[in-house]
C-alpha cells in the first residue's frame, strides 16, 4: 500500500508530489492507526491536539443530543479529516464524535507541527501551511453556506438550492449529496417525511430523479428558476 498516494487525497497536501510528502513526513511526527468497525475514533468533548486524516475506510460523524440520542453529521471518506477546525478555530475541544463505519486507517498529525516552525527548515513546510490556511478559509465559507440553508423558509427552495450548489461544485447533472435522506433532513433542519414528499413532487414534475444519496437533475432550467426566483 502506497501511504503517500493515500495522503495526497487530503486537501492539506493538495498539489504535493509523493517525494515532497516523503520529505516532510518526518517533520510532522505522524502516526497511523487502524480501527475496526464500530470503534469510537474520537469523542465529543475530547481535547484536540491532533488532526485525523482518513487514509482508507469511512467514518461516521455524530453529535449526542440531550437524552443520549445521536444525530448524524455526515460521513468522512478517504481524504477527509477531523479535528482541524476545532483545533485551530475553536476552543480546542472536539464538537462531535467520529466512529468507524468499517475498518479505517487514520493518519494523526500533531497540530503544532503543521503551523509551527520546522526544526529542519523543511522546504515544503510553507506549502503545507499555505494549504492549511486555504482549507480553513474554504471551510468557513462552507459553514456560511450551511447557515444560508437554515435561513431559507421554503422546503422546495432548501432542497433545490442544496442540489444546485452540489451541481455547481461537481459540474455534473448526476449529483452525489454525500449523505443519506436522514442526514439530509438533519442538515437542512427539516422533517424527513415533509422533505421526502417535496422531493417526490419534484420527481413527478420531472425536475429531479433520486436514489438514496444520488440525485439526477432532469430539468436544470426549472431547478435554476426555483433557486433564482425572487
Amino acid at each position: 500500500m502506497n501511504i503517500f498516494k493515500l495522503i495526497k487525497q487530503n486537501d492539506l497536501f493538495r498539489n504535493f508530489e509523493e517525494r515532497e510528502i516523503d520529505a516532510i513526513f518526518d517533520c510532522l511526527s505522524g502516526r497511523i492507526v487502524k480501527y475496526s468497525r464500530g470503534k469510537i475514533v474520537a469523542a465529543e468533548g475530547d481535547d484536540v491536539s491532533e488532526i485525523g486524516i482518513v487514509l482508507s475506510g469511512t467514518l461516521l460523524k455524530f453529535v449526542t443530543k440531550p437524552g443520549g440520542r445521536r444525530e448524524a453529521q455526515g460521513t468522512l471518506e478517504a481524504g477527509g479529516m477531523f479535528g482541524e477546525v476545532d483545533g485551530y478555530c475553536g476552543e480546542g475541544k472536539l464538537t462531535y464524535s467520529v466512529v468507524a463505519a468499517e475498518e479505517v486507517m487514520i493518519l494523526f498529525i500533531t497540530l503544532s507541527t503543521i503551523v509551527g516552525r520546522c526544526s529542519k527548515n523543511c522546504a515544503h513546510h510553507q506549502k503545507l501551511l499555505d494549504n492549511t490556511l486555504r482549507y480553513l478559509a474554504e471551510h468557513i465559507t462552507s459553514m456560511n453556506k450551511d447557515t444560508e440553508y437554515l435561513l431559507i423558509k421554503s422546503m422546495r427552495l432548501k432542497i433545490a438550492k442544496l442540489i444546485y450548489d452540489k451541481f455547481l461544485i461537481q459540474n455534473s447533472l448526476n449529483v452525489d449529496l454525500g449523505m443519506n435522506r436522514n442526514e439530509m433532513a438533519e442538515y437542512l433542519n427539516v422533517s424527513r417525511p415533509s422533505m421526502s414528499r417535496e422531493m417526490i413532487r419534484m420527481r413527478e414534475e420531472g425536475i429531479i430523479e433520486f436514489w438514496k444519496g444520488k440525485i439526477t437533475i432532469k430539468d436544470l432550467d426549472r431547478l435554476e428558476k426555483i433557486v433564482t426566483a425572487k
